[in-house]
């Protein structure tokens, strides 16, 4: 569960990264009715995905290492930093969770809901552990 949480934590690190004002990661534990079962919801103010973007997120074994060029992001100049050992540096990725399967340690079910910082639209991804 640790490794499920730093890595949706990792995923809005990344998601912020170029904020040039505050940047803005929020832990909410919900256990009222609101969603309709307990839930772990992680906000951010990143610069958000498209449809197309959110569609990607839930397509298994395409990581951020491995998308094509034709994949809207801007991971293109990333490198890996050096690992560390027993520390935790600025890839928290590096103990391989991943953010697909980090949710699925946490619950049954992801929604996204995400809104491109250049765009007035607002995507919506739902999945559930059965369809990935």
């Amino acid at each position: 569960l640790a490794f499920a949480l730093a890595e949706l934590i990792d995923n809005s690190l990344s998601a912020t990264s170029r904020i040039t004002g505050i940047r803005s990661i929020q832990i909410k534990l919900l256990f009222d009715d609101s969603q309709g079962k307990p839930a772990v919801a992680v906000i951010d103010n990143g610069r958000g995905m498209t449809s197309k973007q959110l569609n990607n997120w839930a397509v298994y074994r395409l990581s951020k290492f491995t998308r094509q060029g034709d994949f809207e992001s801007d991971h293109s100049g990333y490198v890996r930093p050096l690992p560390v050992p027993r520390s935790l540096n600025s890839d928290i990725s590096y103990f391989g969770v991943g953010g697909k399967q980090a949710v699925f340690f946490v619950g049954q079910s992801a929604r996204m809901i995400s809104k491109p910082a250049d765009s007035q639209d607002v995507h919506e991804l739902v999945l559930s552990k059965e369809d990935f």
